[in-house]
C-alpha cells in the first residue's frame, strides 16, 4: 500500500441521533468590544457578574468574558478585580459610540448597585 490503511468504527444509530446546531445569519453591522476592570468582593463569582451584566445590557449584549482577574498590590485586602471583555452588536444596525456608552453606564450602574462593584482605577 503507498500510505497506512485507515480504519474507524461508527455508531451508526448514536450518529442518527445528533442534532444539528441552530444556525443563525451573520450580523453585517459590526461588533463593538468594551473592556472594563472592576472590584469586586472576593466571593463575588463570574456567573454573577455575567447575569447581571446580561440583565443590564439587554439583547445587545452578545458576548462576555473574563480576561484577567489580579489580586495584589493596588486592590484591598477580601477584594478582586476582574476585567472583563463586552461584545454589543445590533443585528438592524450599526451601535454608535453614544450607544455603548449607554450600555455600558447601565451595566456599571448595575453592579455597583447589586454587587459593590467599582470601577478599577
Amino acid at each position: 500500500l503507498t500510505y497506512a490503511p485507515v480504519l474507524f468504527e461508527l455508531e451508526f444509530e448514536a450518529a442518527l441521533l445528533i442534532q444539528n446546531g441552530a444556525f443563525s445569519e451573520v450580523s453585517k453591522f459590526p461588533a463593538v468590544r468594551r473592556d472594563l476592570a472592576l472590584v469586586v468582593d472576593e466571593q463575588v463569582t463570574f456567573a454573577a457578574i455575567h447575569e447581571r451584566v446580561t440583565l443590564a445590557a439587554s439583547k445587545l449584549l452578545k458576548s462576555a468574558r473574563v480576561f484577567d482577574v489580579y489580586r495584589g498590590t493596588g486592590v484591598e485586602t477580601g477584594r478582586k478585580s476582574v476585567a472583563i471583555s463586552l461584545i454589543f452588536q445590533d443585528d438592524s444596525r450599526t451601535l454608535t459610540d453614544a450607544d455603548t456608552d449607554q450600555l455600558v453606564a447601565a451595566v456599571r450602574s448595575d453592579l455597583s448597585a447589586t454587587l459593590n462593584a467599582k470601577l478599577r482605577e
